[in-house]
């Protein structure tokens, strides 16, 4: 076995939660820190570890993630307004593949797979052919069907629903609904981002006891029961007696707690730290820097997201963007939509922020006008000021200009996090 390989088996073996880096594996293991190095990077591709910047690396457990990609007999039945002819109990289970019966039966038979399920008409060949093949039926055109097809669904434990639409209409619906179902696997979430850290946590039985907080706030557990969260510099006035005085104003996160509920949270409690709890178990920690840091967005057809087409045509200034309104920012009267404003805007006021040392905020509320209507291939320029700071709130206006003359103004209350 490598020196390599050796590494990745040390690794596999530490505990969920347990800290390394290039230096202690190198000097554990006696291997030089370039292959240190290469071993740590295989394993964060291997979802072994996971490094946050300036907190370091941790070694991590890949969780089930919830899958939301795939469709079930029950959201097919709610999105065509179908009736269920039999199988009320089978509604639960996903399908595999979706097929329009638009051939002969013959043909047909080599697509069928089990848990799939076949548009089709009124043509009980077909249909039984389907259910003998483990393909449940959606039956088009306001059709039903025979007893005996329906005696052999139950056998098979298959639904079959009956609808008004013809097969083309319930195709479109069901892509439709596929599409909008996957484009939520793309959402990050507090499950994605969490890892578990012992060193944030501190059990109710040592209250009273030295302990070395690792944060300003910690947070409190009975056993694997979250308790709540407490400031660290209680510590030495906290007992099991009277702990529940120092529990701070519940804050916590659930797994599918999306990113930007996760900013709103941290920046108005000012949290380093932000624990994640399902049904009151402490599943693990989410960390400000994961939570603050750029997301890449969604790709278009292209190939290429909207951030990356916008990235090919703008200019940015300290304070200003410049671009030209092109097809893809329109919406379908050829003027800037209101998504792609928001997108230039959000982009200014990364720069504006950056520019003045700010890093971690969350956009709380924001206001817009607009005074004339921005056309296809216009040139454009936004502009962006900071017009008030506070503590924990700045308020950021941008005005968007066409040759010189104003054509929207937007205000925002900008929540961020107090880096001092």
């Amino acid at each position: 076995m490598s020196k390599h390989e050796d590494i990745l088996k040390y690794i596999r073996g530490l505990r969920e939660g347990s800290s390394l880096s290039v230096r202690q594996i190198s000097g554990f293991m006696g291997v030089s820190l370039g292959t240190s190095y290469r071993a740590i990077k295989q394993a964060e591709q291997d979802g072994l570890v996971k490094t946050i910047e300036r907190v370091g690396t941790f070694r991590i457990v890949q969780r089930e993630v919830k899958s939301h990609g795939k469709i079930m007999f029950r959201e097919v039945n709610r999105v065509i307004q179908g009736t269920v002819l039999t199988g009320d109990n089978y509604l639960d289970k996903e399908i595999s593949r979706i097929l329009i019966g638009a051939m002969q039966t013959e043909d047909l038979v080599k697509y069928l797979e089990p848990n799939g399920l076949l548009i089709v008409g009124n043509r009980e060949k077909s249909q039984r052919k389907a259910l003998e093949n483990g393909v449940g039926l959606l039956i088009t055109g306001g059709f039903g069907t025979g007893e005996e097809i329906l005696k052999l669904a139950e056998e098979k434990q298959l639904p079959v629903i009956s609808t008004t639409h013809d097969s083309f209409t319930c195709a479109s619906i069901i892509h439709r609904e596929v599409y909008s179902l996957s484009l939520s696997q793309n959402i990050v979430t507090a499950g994605s981002l969490m890892v578990k850290q012992g060193q944030y946590t501190i059990d109710i039985n040592e209250l009273g006891t030295e302990i070395h907080p690792e944060d300003k706030n910690m947070i409190l557990l009975d056993g694997n029961r979250f308790v709540g969260a407490i400031r660290s510099k209680f510590l030495e006035e906290m007992t099991k007696e009277n702990y529940t005085a120092y529990l701070l104003p519940d804050y916590s996160a659930e797994e599918d707690t999306t990113l930007l509920s996760l900013r709103q949270i941290m920046s108005w409690h000012q949290l380093n730290i932000i624990p994640v709890v399902e049904s009151g178990d402490y599943r693990g920690i989410v960390h400000r820097r994961e939570v603050f840091k750029n997301i890449s967005s969604r790709n278009l057809k292209s190939g290429m997201s909207t951030d990356q087409l916008i990235d090919r045509e703008i200019k940015i200034d300290s304070n200003k963007i410049n671009i030209r309104v092109m097809p893809f920012m329109a919406d379908e009267f050829g003027s800037l939509s209101q998504a792609n404003f928001m997108r230039l805007a959000e982009r200014l006021i990364l720069v504006v922020l950056q520019e003045n040392g700010i890093h971690s905020y969350h956009i709380d509320t924001y206001n817009i006008m607009n005074f004339k209507i921005v056309q296809l291939y216009q040139e454009i320029e936004l502009t962006g000021e900071i017009i008030d700071r506070g503590e924990q709130f700045i308020r950021l206006e941008i005005i968007l200009n066409v040759q010189g003359t104003a054509y929207s103004k937007a205000t925002f209350m900008i929540q961020h996090f107090n880096e001092k």
